[in-house]
């Protein structure tokens, strides 16, 4: 990824610099950024997905109307579809500028949240609080067929569609993943690791060994994580002409946030499985 496209915004961000933690509730830190930047970078279409961008977020903490501190886990779910995305430390900065402010219950804090986030975003999110000992974030292992063990020879390490090779022989209907994925950071250069998740089903038959190759070809590529798994739906899409397909990423939590996009030919309502590692 050429990253000359993003750099009339990477000077405004959070992510990257010395930031300070506001004292009280702050929704000026929130900081959008235009999908189209990355998407132009790396020749997305939007118009060929449906999808969204599921945000665990880790330290959603307040005050309760006492003054006790009450914690809980959200999530927040981005419309693909929406204009901006939410720069991930500017969420973190103004998640933690509630630490200190009296709210009474927890629908305010909902409504507070998803009115500021309508306004960076474009689109009015979901954002959703759950106890920390909800069910839902038990460590689970995702469905179908790890391919991260199949016995290949790897030397590229920057995206190539060609490496993904099919079967025209055969149909295919599979669910597969690897957890080796990585990509780099365009702001910060440092490392994104990732679960990433295939599932199609289409007239001809995705070899695993190829699917692999090419997802490690991400290993050493500049790119944000949602125009990452947007340019795998995109090519996947080309390659295998599929009636079904999903593409999933799990990225690794930094800074108290996780970051999952969902990419799909319909409209979706997918919950991600949670790795220990996230």
């Amino acid at each position: 990824m050429n990253p000359t496209g993003l750099e009339g915004i990477q000077s405004q961000l959070p992510l990257g610099q010395s930031s300070e933690q506001p004292d009280r509730y702050d929704p000026s830190v929130l900081v959008g950024v235009p999908r189209t930047l990355a998407r132009g970078v790396e020749e997305i279409d939007p118009s060929l997905f449906e999808g969204h961008d599921l945000w665990n977020c880790w330290e959603v903490s307040w005050l309760d109307s006492h003054g006790k501190p009450v914690m809980r886990i959200g999530q927040l779910v981005v419309p693909a579809h929406s204009p901006n995305l939410c720069e991930s430390k500017s969420l973190k900065l103004y998640l933690n500028s509630f630490a200190n402010e009296r709210i009474d219950s927890e629908s305010e804090l909902v409504s507070r949240v998803t009115d500021d986030l309508q306004s960076v975003l474009g689109v009015r999110p979901e954002f959703v609080l759950y106890a920390l000992d909800d069910s839902r974030f038990d460590v689970e292992a995702p469905k179908g067929i790890c391919i991260d063990s199949l016995p290949v020879d790897l030397a590229v390490y920057e995206p190539d569609s060609l490496l993904l090779q099919t079967d025209p022989n055969q149909s295919g209907a599979e669910r597969f993943h690897s957890h080796v994925f990585r990509s780099n950071c365009p702001v910060t250069s440092q490392p994104d690791w990732a679960t990433v998740v295939v599932k199609y089903k289409a007239p001809v038959k995705l070899f695993p060994e190829s699917l692999l190759a090419y997802l490690v070809s991400y290993r050493n590529h500049t790119g944000f994580h949602e125009a990452c798994i947007e340019r795998i739906y995109q090519d996947l899409l080309s390659c295998l002409k599929p009636t079904e397909l999903v593409v999933w990423a799990g990225f690794v939590r930094r800074g108290g946030l996780d970051i999952n996009p969902v990419r799909s030919m319909a409209p979706i309502k997918f919950l991600p499985p949670r790795l220990a590692r996230h």
